[in-house]
Parts: C-alpha cells; sequence; structure tokens
C-alpha cells in the first residue's frame, strides 16, 4: 500500500507545471488525511515545492519592510461546528494585542462573520490559481513577524507560503497541531509545533517534525459552580445517561466498540434510558441492532440546538463518554459542570485529566457507576492542564519568549493509548475517498488513480462509484 502512495510523491515531485504539482499535492494530501497507511506527513513534497516556489519569486516577491507587524493567524476554512475554529478563535483571544486573520480558502458568511469579531483584520485570499494564491500569501506572510497556523491537513498552499516567505523575511511559524491524529502537511516549517494532547504527542513521533515541540492544551471554561455529588443509585431509579458525538465517534473499530456497556448499563438500570446526540441514525446502521432491541429506551438524535443540549445534558444522571473515540475535552467540559462522567478507556487517548474517570472494562464501569465518588484532584488537575489562564500562559510564552512546555497528558510510564488504532496496515484499504480528489487524480494521474481504485476494499469501491453516479445524474 505504501508503494502506491509513495509513487504520488514522486509523480508530484516529477510533475513540471508548479500549479499542476500543487493540484496534485493537495489532493495527495486529502487521501492520507482519511486514508492512514502509515505516512503521516511529507517533508520531502514540501522542501521540493518550497524550493520551486523561490524559484518564480524573483520580481513577484519583494523582501519586507524592517518594520513588520505582528501576529496573523492563518485558517483554512474556519466553521461554524466543531471545535478547531473555536480554539482558534480563543487563542485569538488571548493576545494583548490585535491580531489578524487570513482564510487561505473559503468561508460562508455566516462564519466570516462569526470569526470577525476576534481578529482586527480578516482577508480571504481571492486568487484561484495556485501560484497566484502563493505570491497573494507570501506577499501578505511577509509583512508579519509570526504566523500560527489552524490549517486542514492538506493545505499545502499554506506550508509552502510559509516556507517561502520564511526565506525570505524570517517569518516565524507556529502549527496548532489540530487534527492530530492523522497526516499533516507542516512539519518542515513549524518553528514550534503545539501538541493538544498525549496522543498527538505520541503521533508526532511518526513524523519528521523539524521544529521544536511544546505542549498547549485545549482550553475548558471551568464554571464555580456546584459538583456532582457522591451516588450510589438503586437498580430500578429511572436514570438517564447521554454520551454525545458524531456517527464516526461510535463506528466499532478493531474490536473496540460502546455498544455491550450500553446494553450493560440498560439490562442493569431497567428503568433507564439512554440517550446518544450527534448521531444520524438513518446513517449509522451501527447503532441499529441496539436500537431494535431497546426501542423507546434507546434515543439517538441526531442534532439539537446549543440550548436545548445544555438542558437534556444538565438534567442527565450520568455523561457517559464516547467510544472507542473520545470528545475530546467535551468530557472534562461536563466533569466540571458538575456531570457524573463515566466512560471505557479509548485506544485514543490523552484529551484531558479527565481520562483518570474512565475504566478499562465494562465490569468497572459498572461499578463506578454503582459507587459513583466525586474526583476532587482530577477537578484540580483539569485546571492546572486545561483552565483557560495555564493554555494562555503556555501559548503567550512560547509565542513570545520561545518557552516551550512538556507534556503533562503522556508521563513516563502511563501510556496505554494506540497510535495506529487508525491506521490499515494490510488488506485492502478502507477509505472513504472523496469523489472531487479522485476525479481531480484521474485527470492529472490517470494510472495512479486505477491502481487507488483497485487497492479500495469492495465497500468503498462500490461507495465510490455509487457517488460518481449521483454526480453525473445531477450534473
Amino acid at each position: 500500500m505504501k508503494k502506491l502512495f509513495k509513487d504520488f510523491e514522486v509523480a508530484i515531485r516529477e510533475t513540471a507545471d508548479l500549479n499542476q504539482a500543487f493540484t496534485l499535492a493537495s489532493a495527495y494530501g486529502n487521501l492520507l488525511w482519511f486514508a492512514d497507511v502509515g505516512i503521516h506527513d511529507a517533508p520531502l513534497i514540501e522542501a521540493d515545492l518550497i524550493e520551486r516556489g523561490l524559484l518564480i519569486a524573483g520580481t513577484n516577491f519583494v523582501a519586507a519592510p524592517h518594520e513588520c507587524a505582528g501576529v496573523l493567524h492563518v485558517v483554512s476554512e474556519p466553521l461554524m461546528t466543531g471545535g478547531h475554529t473555536r480554539l482558534m478563535e480563543k487563542l485569538a483571544s488571548m493576545h494583548a494585542e490585535p491580531v489578524d486573520l487570513l482564510i487561505s480558502r473559503h468561508a460562508t458568511p455566516d462564519a466570516k462573520a462569526q470569526v470577525c469579531r476576534f481578529f482586527d483584520k480578516t482577508r480571504v485570499v481571492n486568487a484561484t490559481c495556485p501560484i497566484d494564491a502563493l505570491r497573494e500569501m507570501v506577499g501578505l506572510l511577509q509583512t508579519y513577524e509570526k504566523a500560527v497556523l489552524h490549517i486542514h491537513p492538506d493545505d499545502i498552499l499554506v506550508v509552502i507560503a510559509c516556507g517561502v516567505a520564511k526565506r525570505i523575511s524570517g517569518l516565524e511559524v507556529f502549527f496548532v497541531n489540530h487534527a492530530d491524529h492523522v497526516f499533516s502537511y507542516g512539519s518542515s516549517v513549524a518553528d514550534y509545533y503545539f501538541e493538544l494532547s498525549g496522543h498527538g504527542r505520541r503521533f508526532d513521533l511518526t513524523k519528521h517534525i523539524q521544529g521544536r515541540k511544546s505542549f498547549l492544551g485545549i482550553p475548558v471554561s471551568i464554571p464555580r459552580g456546584e459538583m456532582a455529588n457522591d451516588f450510589k443509585p438503586a437498580t430500578q431509579a429511572p436514570l438517564l445517561f447521554i454520551s454525545a458525538g458524531s456517527d464516526i465517534k461510535y463506528k466499532p473499530r478493531k474490536g473496540f466498540s460502546i455498544f455491550k456497556l450500553v446494553a450493560r448499563i440498560l439490562e442493569d438500570y431497567p428503568a433507564s434510558t439512554f440517550m446518544v446526540i450527534g448521531s444520524d441514525i438513518k446513517k449509522a446502521f451501527w447503532w441499529w441492532p441496539l436500537k431494535l432491541r431497546y426501542r423507546s429506551r434507546l434515543s439517538i438524535r441526531a442534532h439539537l440546538d446549543f440550548q436545548e443540549y445544555s438542558e437534556l445534558v444538565s438534567k442527565a444522571d450520568f455523561y457517559v463518554d464516547s467510544h472507542p473515540l473520545p470528545g475530546g475535552t467535551a468530557f472534562a467540559e461536563q466533569f466540571v459542570k458538575g456531570r457524573r462522567c463515566v466512560g471505557l478507556i479509548s485506544p485514543v487517548q490523552g484529551y484531558s485529566p479527565a481520562d483518570r474517570l474512565k475504566r478499562d472494562n465494562i465490569n468497572a464501569v459498572m461499578a463506578s457507576i454503582a459507587d459513583y465518588r466525586y474526583d476532587e484532584k482530577t477537578f484540580l488537575i483539569i485546571e492546572k492542564v486545561n483552565a483557560y489562564d495555564s493554555v494562555k500562559e503556555r501559548y503567550l510564552k512560547c509565542l513570545y519568549e520561545g518557552q516551550v512546555c512538556a507534556n503533562p497528558l503522556d508521563s513516563v510510564g502511563n501510556w496505554a493509548g494506540d497510535t495506529a488504532f487508525f491506521e490499515e496496515k494490510k488488506g485492502s484499504l478502507k477509505a472513504d475517498i472523496a469523489l472531487d480528489t479522485f476525479l481531480l487524480l484521474s485527470r492529472l494521474e490517470r494510472d495512479l488513480a486505477r491502481r487507488l481504485f483497485a487497492a479500495l476494499s469492495m465497500g468503498k469501491k462500490v461507495k465510490l462509484l455509487a457517488k460518481m453516479i449521483l454526480a453525473r445524474k445531477f450534473r
């Protein structure tokens, strides 16, 4: 499998047309974003394209003036939902001076209006031709002292622009590793590479990161309210268990699943109900057997607005973290808001000290439900690691003083995760290929596209063909 993807790298480096090489590199990054074959960065592609980008500089790029602006944040595409954009907004709010934002791809009017509230100036790259977009970004980047990247894993153009600007003006680059469990461009240009989790630190060991690593963490709002009381529920009590997460967080993988735990809870507490928020029962077929078995006692809601979600969760007797993929800091947020939090330890771990509340088997989770004890020590550790002011101090000291911090979520001897949890080590490729990416590859590298299609599992082949048929039908 790796041979196929290495041949993609060769094709990118051997593509003479620079616009085409940039486009192919972006498509390659998109493939690896969703297909873990053990390749988690591409420093050779970055180095090659940066050198080629410098060759077109000549009179196109002019050295930056001696006086530069301060900090420019760069995002591929701000979103109204999800945690990546919210983290960027929180980091922007930590600066004492106003900072600016560059959107490298596009943004909906609502998303742009949302992020504009946190920045002094917000710009969107106007050029559509890759070389023109590169020129536009370099022209802006070289007028700043520092760039903080919040980019999609496949945003090679921003990485190249930063590499070129560094050579021209001495730009300092800080990379916020939002998607720290997948492939990403950027390992060769970042002067500082921020870690958000213990899993991310371990996963980064499979990359060729040339800059300095520093733990940042994800800020969590910590209210000063009542904490969850100790609780010994009666077996006939009408308990409400709530879990929240997207479809993929509950999809069974490599023998890990939440379904036996859900069934055990509903069996041991026969008057209880279990609600899942954020999963679509029409698409997430892995929920169907349990739904048919427990019917109204298992409620699966695809979407709730924030107010309704907050009201429901506030009524929960227990909050159960998603599994096999955890909810990140959402689990910690519920704990510090006073929820009783339980769950199974995930192979993807180390996103907050709230992992201490989880157990490694179903019997142990059930024991923690039957005799729930509030864990003040975990609260204090979350405060130290994830409180807004704690993250702010680490962020600003690294940004302005070059001070790096060790990762407290990956202490020696306490790691039980699996950084290869998503990797397809053998057999056919079970990855969803974006239709636009495949069609682009078919146009630019027909033989490689054919080999990629042949490598897919039968189910993924059928899914891709269905996308192609539907695209033609509604074209």
